[in-house]
């Protein structure tokens, strides 16, 4: 073989190597971070209400970067999407708006889905009637059971579009049903037993915002990067030598 060649395919095979530790990222934002670290990037999907000691919390282009994107005013509610351990600190994706903010700084919200979390297991599919729903002509959109947050009043309801939905039946005996994309709603409850009585008492009200506790062991990302570092540079030196020893090896062939 042709040393240039051999050469040329060995260097190819070098420049390669670099980029062994991500190749198998996936691509799933313009977030260049969340890009190149997306396989350990856990889905959160919770509201968060900012709480920073400085009364606002810091959006960075990506966790422990200096690059500051914008800032969260404490009392302000952000969606965080995904989450991520970086050297020891939690960070949070801010959605739609691409950013990430740690998440000592914000407190958990609770809303829809901290209930559907937390009464997951007596949700059951609804096999009674639903006369009372036709009855009514209406209903009103809760946020979740017993909230005392209403939504407002949906019409024409469709019994067919909500069959087979999660259900749950709160302390008085009261039948709800969980909808998904209805009628302009991104997620609402129905009281099936009583659809259109505003009179329903908070009895399940939103507590205090709380202190966010992962449920899923992290890997930390930075400390992660660091320990990648030594082996790729091992790897490449393993490369350089075994380049110079073929060449001098078909070198001293060719001379012969």
């Amino acid at each position: 073989m042709n040393t240039r060649i051999l050469a040329l395919i060995i260097l190819c095979l070098m420049l390669a190597v670099p980029n062994v530790a991500h190749a198998d990222a996936i691509a799933t934002s313009g977030n260049d971070f969340f890009d190149q670290h997306a396989n350990d990037i856990i889905f959160l999907g919770w509201n968060f209400i900012a709480d920073g000691e400085a009364g606002s919390v810091a959006v960075k282009e990506s966790p422990g970067s200096a690059k500051e994107l914008y800032k969260i005013e404490n009392g302000d509610i952000v969606f965080v999407q995904y989450s991520c351990l970086f050297n020891g600190k939690y960070w949070g994706y801010i959605y739609p708006d691409s950013g990430w903010a740690k998440l000592d700084q914000m407190l958990l919200v609770y809303d829809n889905r901290t209930f559907s979390e937390d009464h997951r297991a007596e949700f059951y599919i609804y096999e009674g009637t639903y006369t009372a729903l036709e009855n009514a002509g209406g209903a009103i959109a809760w946020s979740w059971p017993g909230s005392g947050i209403q939504l407002g009043i949906i019409e024409g309801i469709d019994s067919s579009d909500i069959k087979d939905a999660h259900t749950w039946k709160d302390p008085e005996g009261r039948e709800w049903v969980l909808v998904y994309k209805y009628q302009g709603f991104s997620v609402i409850w129905i009281c099936l037993s009583d659809p259109m009585n505003g009179d329903i008492p908070a009895f399940n009200p939103a507590s205090l915002p709380s202190v966010w506790v992962p449920e899923t062991e992290y890997v930390d990302i930075g400390k992660s990067d660091k320990n990648m570092v030594l082996p790729i540079v091992i790897l490449v030196a393993a490369v350089v030598v075994v380049t110079i020893l073929l060449i001098k090896i078909i070198w001293k062939k060719r001379r012969n």
